[in-house]
């Protein structure tokens, strides 16, 4: 099990504009997709670096609608990925759930805080379903246990 790094970070948001606003104008990323009320961004690095989502407009920021929404470490490949999710399983780890983003394949746990942690590892981008629209749905994923 080799975990390499941060993958990208998912936030939830009052108002997708507003932040939108202020990661590409203020920050400089650039918007590579979109999914509903789901955008994507990057800062090169990675397919995407950041996703925010929006939850809703409510006057007062709450946490439960402008805080982290998951983060995401990455590991080398596939392989990788199900030794990590069997090593899960083995230690009572509750799986959450897995899903072909298209660009990643990835499994998702809680911390013991709550907050959710995505496993994955990227798809090379000459294996990608879709490659005009990645980020436009997701699939199913099963993993070997």
């Amino acid at each position: 099990m080799h975990v390499r790094g941060i993958n990208h970070i998912v936030l939830k948001v009052r108002n997708l504009e507003a932040s939108d606003k202020f990661y590409r104008e203020a920050l400089g990323l650039t918007k590579v997709g979109a999914r509903g009320r789901m955008w994507f961004y990057t800062a090169g690095a990675h397919h995407h670096d950041l996703a925010l989502v929006e939850t809703g407009r409510a006057s007062a920021p709450r946490v439960a609608e402008s805080s982290l929404f998951h983060f995401c470490l990455d590991v080398a490949d596939e392989p990788a990925l199900v030794r990590v999710y069997r090593h899960c399983l083995a230690a009572g780890v509750p799986i959450l759930g897995s899903v072909d983003h298209n660009v990643s394949r990835s499994f998702y746990v809680r911390d013991p805080d709550g907050n959710v942690v995505e496993l994955t590892y990227d798809v090379p981008r000459e294996q990608w379903a879709n490659p005009k629209q990645p980020f436009a749905e997701d699939l199913p994923y099963e993993l070997p246990v």
